[in-house]
C-alpha cells in the first residue's frame, strides 16, 4: 500500500501523542502517583492530541510534493511556504488568548495557502530543496520549542508546584537572575545535551518517515475529499470533545486535587492560554458595592474620596508599648526568604532546624497565625510595603511603571534614616524603582558595595549580608530603618564554604520527609538561615544600637514543597496540613516575630494576622499616629481580637482561587464560584459550608471585598496630597 500523505501525516500525529503521553507519564512517575490518575491522564490525552493535531494541520494545507506540469516559481514559492507557515504561527498564538482577534489572521493564513498553491502548485519537496529546508527547519523549530517547554515545566513544577503558565513570564524580567539560578540549581548541560540528542533522532526518523511518500493518481475532486476528511479529523482533535463547546483547560481543575489538575493540562497548551492578564483590572461597580463591607471591618464609616471614588481611608490610634520619654528607637526588617511556618521548631517541626530563632520568639512578640497573601517575593514586599495583595496577573506590580508610586503606612518614620540590604542586585523585580520612588532618600546596599565574597546568584550570602548591615548599623546615630532582604533559603541552596564554622547535617530520606524537607540541601539551607540569624544577633547585641531598636523578622512565604514526598510510601508521610490544593497552609503561614527585648516583653499572640498589618501594627507600639487607605490593621487594636482576618490567593493560577482566614475558619472560593469552609484547628478535611452556610455567605463577601479592592487599590493607593492620575 503506498504512502500517501494523509498517512505519513496520520503516523506523524500518533507518533506525536505518543510522546507527548510519555512525557505526561514522566511527570506522573516524577511528581504523583497512578492512583486517582486516570480520569486526569484521559483529560490529558485529549489535550496532546490537541497539540499534536495543531502541529500537524499547516502540513496538511501547505505540504506537497510538486504537481507536474504546473507552474513552480522556486523564489515565489518559497516566499508564499514561509510566509503561510508564518502566519499560521502568529494564528495559533493569537486564537489562543482571543478567538476574535484570530479571525483575520486565519483568513490571512488561508489566502496565502490559496496563492501558494494557484501560483506555485509545482513548487514541493520532491522537487525543491528549498522546500524540504524550509520544512525540516519548521518541523524541528516546533519540536524544539515544544520538548523546550515541557522542560521548563517540569523544572518549573519541580520549584514552584505549578505547570508552565503566563505567570510565569514575570522570571523572564530579570533574566539574568532567573538564568544564573537555573543554572546552579539544575543539571543544564545534561538536560541540554538529552534534548539534543532526542532532537536528532527525530530528525533522522522525519528524514526516514518522509523520503518515500507520493500522490495518488487519479480524479481531483476524490483527493480533495480525503483531504477535506484528514482535516476534519485534525480539527476535530483540536476541538477535544463531542460537544457545541471545545475542550477548555478549566475541565482540569473540576477534577479532585491539585495535582489531577495539573496532571492533566498540557503545560504547552495551558502556557498559550494564560499569557495575558485573565483578571481584568479592577470593576468600581463591586468596588463601590463591597465598600460597606469593607468599611465595616476597618471599623469606620462609608467615605468617598474628592474625585467621588469610594476610600478606605483613616488614621490609626496608637497603642504605644515602648516606654515613653526615651531616644525614638531604630527599626530593622529582616524579610527572611521562603521561610515556611512548618519548617521552623517554633510552629512544629520535628527537626528542630531553627533553634536559635526559635529561642528569639520566645523572647518577643511572636505572632503564630501569621499569613502572607501569595507565593512570591516581590508581590510579598509589595503588599507588606504598601498594605496591598499584589494580585496583578502576568505582570507583578513591581514591574509596573504605573504602579511605582504608593501611599506606606511607613511615610510615619519620614524623618528616619532609610538604609536597604539585598546580597544581590537590586534591579532584581524593578525592586529599585518601587523603592526609591516611595522612599526617596533611602540608600541602597547591594552586590558590589559589599566586602563579602559572592557566593551564587542571589550575590554574598546570608550570613555575609546581615553581618555587612550590622557594620553600616554600628555606625549611625539614629533613629534609621533598615529593610534587610535576605535570599539564600531558595535554590541552588549554596552553602558557603568560608563559613567554617558552620557545619552541615545530613539526614536519611524518611526522617527529612517526615520533618517537610525534600533533600539535605534544603534542610541545610533553612539551617543556614537560623545560623546567619544567630551571626547577626551576636554581633548586633554588642552594639550600641541594639538596646533601642526593634527587629522585625518574617517569611516573605512559605512553600508547598515538601507536604507531599513524591514516593507516597507511608515511611516518608508527615503530619504537614496537605488540604486546600494551591492554597496550602504551608504556602501562607508563616513566623512573625517583633523581637526588641530591651523594648517589649515577651508574648504569644494568637490573633489571626496578615502581612499588610505589620506596618500598622509596628506605628501603634511606637506610639506612631499613622495614616492608610489600605488593607492593614493594627493588631494590637482589641477590636480585631476576633474579627481579624487574613486574605489568600493563588499566585500561579489565573484566575485566581481566593481564600480568608478567620478565627478557626478558613474559607476558599473558586473562579467558578463554589465556597468550601474548612476548621484549621483541627486536620478533618471536611468541608463544613452546608452546616454553616451564614458563616460562609460572611466571610465569603469579605474575602470579595479583599480582592476587589486590592485589585481597585493597586492603582488608587496614592501617597498623601497626590491626587488620583
Amino acid at each position: 500500500m503506498p504512502r500517501t500523505k494523509i498517512r505519513l501525516l496520520a503516523l506523524l500525529t500518533v507518533l506525536l501523542i505518543v510522546l507527548f503521553s510519555l512525557l505526561r507519564l514522566a511527570f506522573l512517575l516524577r511528581f504523583g502517583a497512578f492512583a486517582s490518575a486516570w480520569h486526569a491522564l484521559y483529560i490529558g490525552l485529549k489535550f496532546d492530541a490537541r497539540l499534536a493535531a495543531i502541529l500537524i494541520l499547516p502540513a496538511m494545507f501547505l505540504l506537497r510534493r510538486g504537481t507536474p506540469g504546473r507552474p513552480a516559481r522556486t523564489l515565489l514559492g518559497a516566499l508564499t511556504l514561509v510566509a503561510a507557515l508564518a502566519l499560521y504561527v502568529v494564528l495559533i498564538l493569537v486564537a489562543m488568548v482571543d478567538n476574535e482577534a484570530a479571525k483575520p489572521w486565519l483568513l490571512a493564513f488561508l489566502a496565502a495557502c490559496g496563492l501558494s498553491s494557484a501560483l506555485c502548485g509545482g513548487y514541493g519537496v520532491a522537487s525543491h530543496r528549498s522546500a524540504r529546508r524550509i520544512w525540516a527547519a519548521f518541523a524541528l523549530g516546533s519540536l524544539t520549542t515544544v520538548l523546550l517547554a515541557y522542560v521548563l515545566d517540569f523544572g518549573a513544577y519541580g520549584y514552584i508546584h505549578t505547570r508552565l503558565n503566563g505567570t510565569l513570564l514575570m522570571f523572564t524580567e530579570n533574566a539574568g537572575t532567573s538564568l544564573g539560578m537555573v543554572w546552579q540549581s539544575y543539571p543544564v548541560l545534561r538536560i541540554a545535551l538529552a534534548l539534543g540528542a532526542l532532537l536528532a533522532l527525530a530528525g533522522w526518523g522525519l528524514v526516514k518517515l518522509s523520503g518515500a511518500w507520493t500522490e495518488l493518481p487519479g480524479r481531483t475532486w476524490p483527493r480533495l475529499g480525503r483531504n477535506a476528511l484528514a482535516t476534519l479529523a485534525l480539527l476535530g482533535l483540536m476541538w477535544g470533545r463531542w460537544s457545541a463547546y471545545p475542550l477548555r483547560w478549566a475541565e482540569a481543575f473540576v477534577l479532585p486535587g491539585t495535582f489531577q489538575a495539573h496532571l492533566a493540562l498540557n503545560p504547552v497548551l495551558f502556557f498559550l492560554e494564560t499569557r495575558r492578564d485573565m483578571d481584568g483590572g479592577y470593576d468600581l461597580a463591586k468596588v463601590r458595592e463591597l465598600a460597606p463591607v469593607m468599611a465595616d471591618y476597618f471599623g469606620i464609616k462609608p467615605a468617598l474620596d474628592a474625585e467621588g471614588l469610594p476610600t478606605l481611608l483613616r488614621t490609626g490610634t496608637p497603642r504605644p508599648l515602648i516606654p515613653a520619654g526615651g531616644p525614638r528607637p531604630n527599626v530593622v526588617f529582616i524579610q527572611l526568604e521562603s521561610f515556611a511556618g512548618f519548617k521552623t521548631g517554633v510552629l512544629g517541626n520535628p527537626l528542630d532546624p531553627t533553634p536559635y530563632f526559635d529561642g528569639l520568639c520566645r523572647e518577643g512578640l511572636f505572632f503564630d497565625r501569621f499569613y502572607v497573601a501569595m507565593e512570591n517575593t516581590s508581590r510579598s514586599m509589595f503588599a507588606t510595603l504598601f498594605g496591598v495583595p499584589d494580585v496583578s496577573a502576568v505582570e507583578n506590580a513591581t514591574r509596573n511603571p504605573m504602579l511605582v508610586e504608593q501611599g506606606t503606612a511607613l511615610s510615619c518614620l519620614d524623618s528616619y534614616e532609610k538604609t536597604f540590604f539585598l546580597g544581590g542586585s537590586a534591579n532584581w523585580a524593578q525592586i529599585r524603582g518601587v523603592l526609591k520612588k516611595n522612599f526617596p532618600n533611602l540608600a541602597i546596599h547591594e552586590e558590589g558595595s559589599f566586602h563579602s565574597p559572592v557566593v551564587d546568584v542571589w550575590g554574598i550570602c546570608d550570613a555575609d549580608l546581615l553581618l555587612e548591615a550590622n557594620a553600616f548599623l554600628r555606625t549611625r546615630p539614629g533613629p534609621f530603618w533598615s529593610y534587610v532582604q535576605t535570599s539564600g533559603n531558595h535554590p541552588p541552596f549554596t552553602i558557603p564554604r568560608h563559613l567554617k564554622d558552620f557545619r552541615t547535617t545530613r539526614l536519611d530520606p524518611a526522617t527529612l520527609a517526615a520533618g517537610g524537607f525534600t533533600g539535605n540541601e534544603e534542610f541545610n539551607a533553612v539551617r543556614l538561615m537560623d545560623y546567619s540569624l544567630q551571626a547577626f544577633f551576636e554581633a548586633a547585641k554588642k552594639e550600641p544600637y541594639f538596646r533601642n531598636t526593634i527587629f522585625l523578622m518574617w517569611g516573605d512565604h512559605g512553600l508547598p514543597r515538601g507536604t507531599e514526598d513524591p514516593r507516597f510510601d507511608d515511611a516518608f508521610r508527615n503530619n504537614v496540613d496537605k488540604r486546600f490544593d494551591d492554597l496550602k497552609l504551608a504556602i501562607h503561614n508563616v513566623p512573625f516575630l517583633i523581637y526588641a527585648p530591651g523594648l517589649l516583653k515577651p508574648r504569644r499572640v494568637h490573633t489571626v494576622a496578615a502581612q499588610m498589618d505589620i506596618l500598622p501594627t509596628l506605628a501603634s507600639l511606637m506610639g506612631q499616629p499613622w495614616h492608610t487607605a489600605t488593607l492593614g490593621k493594627d493588631l494590637l487594636d482589641p477590636a480585631f481580637a476576633e474579627k481579624s482576618a487574613a486574605f489568600a490567593f493563588t499566585t500561579f493560577r489565573r484566575p485566581p482561587r481566593i481564600g480568608l482566614l478567620q478565627g478557626d475558619y478558613y474559607l476558599t472560593v473558586d473562579p467558578g464560584g463554589r465556597s468550601q469552609l474548612f476548621r484549621t484547628d483541627t486536620p478533618d478535611p471536611g468541608d463544613l459550608a452546608a452546616q454553616d452556610p451564614q458563616r460562609v455567605q460572611r466571610m465569603r463577601t469579605l474575602a470579595e471585598g479583599f480582592h476587589q479592592w486590592s485589585k481597585f487599590l493597586l492603582s488608587h493607593n496614592h501617597p498623601a496630597g497626590n491626587k488620583n492620575p
